[in-house]
């Protein structure tokens, strides 16, 4: 063996080498990923949405529990309020999860069901909302926050 072949094994080597140096990185890198709490997402079911909430001036506050159903593909949320049930019409973009949780455009959690939550909206007639059985006084939001509390 010559000391050519010799200096070519020890390339094949150092090649071999990096190559699973980097595997092994890239590895790690997408086990990492992988382990990363998973943070904005978009809902499998549509809401009732309607342009005119986001961005609008509230005209008024509804606050109460919030109820979630499912019927197919869409999810409903309403308000059990002082004044009766109210359906939520949420801004466009807005969705569920399969946990019925309420989820805005950017894919962040806004509300679980069975919290006690205001939005900020405009009231409408009492109507029906797709996807909402039954009828109740149709709320425009335009945002959500948690209730302020009463000294």
């Amino acid at each position: 063996m010559t000391g050519f072949d010799v200096a070519v094994r020890r390339m094949r080597a150092r090649r071999i080498r990096r190559l699973l140096l980097i595997i092994g990185v890239l590895v790690l890198a997408l086990v990492g990923v992988a382990l990363l709490p998973q943070g904005q997402h978009r809902g499998t079911l549509t809401v009732a949405t309607a342009e005119g909430g986001a961005g609008h001036a509230p005209r008024g506050v509804v606050q109460g529990v919030v109820t979630a159903t499912r019927s197919g593909d869409r999810a409903c949320f309403a308000v059990a309020a002082a004044q009766g049930r109210v359906l939520l019409v949420l801004p466009p973009g807005w969705s569920a999860d399969d946990r019925l949780q309420l989820l805005d455009d950017a894919g962040q959690t806004r509300v679980r069901p069975g919290a006690t939550m205001a939005f900020l909206g405009s009231p409408g007639a009492v109507g029906r909302v797709p996807g909402c059985s039954g009828t109740g006084r149709i709320w425009t939001v335009t945002d959500v926050r948690l209730p302020s509390r009463s000294a």
